[in-house]
């Protein structure tokens, strides 16, 4: 009983500075100054011939007061038994802060991924049932970190966003692979890709008609829209893929 009663008395008195920092002058009643604006969206994934249902995606983003960006988001991939759930913090220029990924597969939980950039060092770990691994590396200043969540695509494309002379852009990307068939970790590796910029256009989905900014990343078209470069439609130019915004909401701050 005295051991019981010395362990509780030793949990009470660590919580203590915790609960006096909580406890500091009245509750905020008014907007949440971390948050500056919200938007919440589906993403809808089908087959472009016949619209054949293949997944959906249900994200929330955060624009925050420092500029920063975080989008959360869970990608239901039905068409291949696959869940993942991704969080990502960008800087005001969309440079990655810090990225978390989550990996279900068909036979299961595969494994969880962190990446954090500090400076021009990535340091990567993934863990799971099958093990772990560390990964730290020397990167650019531009680079990109690939989550395959569709609606944090528009993100990725902020590299050289400036028009060069033929709206081509060459970037580096940290790839993550969750590889929803295959077994063994969600590894990252580094490389290049290059992307073109194609123009102004507008574009009406089900979430509405939105002025977009059109892109080709090697085989799949981007249509992004506004400051904050939400993805509004998605098309694999040689797969019959699409991605489709079928709702944007922006969320209102509680008066």
């Amino acid at each position: 009983m005295i051991r019981l009663v010395s362990f509780l008395t030793l949990i009470t008195l660590s919580l203590c500075p915790i609960s006096r920092a909580w406890a500091q002058g009245p509750e905020n009643t008014g907007p949440n100054f971390n948050v500056v604006r919200q938007w919440s969206g589906t993403l809808l994934m089908q087959t472009k011939r016949d619209k054949r249902y293949r997944g959906i995606e249900e994200w929330r983003m955060f624009v925050h007061s420092d500029g920063s960006r975080t989008m959360t988001l869970s990608k239901d991939f039905l068409a291949f038994n696959a869940l993942q759930v991704m969080t990502a913090h960008v800087d005001e220029n969309f440079r990655p802060i810090d990225v978390y990924a989550s990996y279900w597969a068909a036979n299961g939980y595969r494994n969880s991924v962190r990446v954090a950039l500090l400076g021009d060092e990535l340091r990567a770990a993934s863990e799971g049932p099958r093990g772990h691994a560390n990964k730290v590396i020397k990167v650019p200043h531009e680079i990109s970190i690939v989550t395959h969540g569709e609606s944090m695509n528009g993100w990725y494309l902020w590299q050289g966003r400036q028009h060069t002379k033929d709206n081509v852009h060459s970037g580096i990307e940290f790839n993550l692979n969750p590889m929803p068939r295959a077994e063994g970790l969600s590894g990252g590796s580094l490389r290049p890709f290059t992307f073109q910029y194609i123009g102004k256009e507008t574009v009406t989905v089900p979430a509405g008609t939105f002025e977009t900014e059109r892109y080709l990343l090697s085989n799949i078209e981007l249509w992004v829209t506004g400051t904050d470069r939400i993805l509004v439609k998605q098309a694999i130019t040689d797969a019959d893929k699409e991605y489709i915004l079928t709702r944007l909401e922006s969320v209102p701050a509680k008066p």
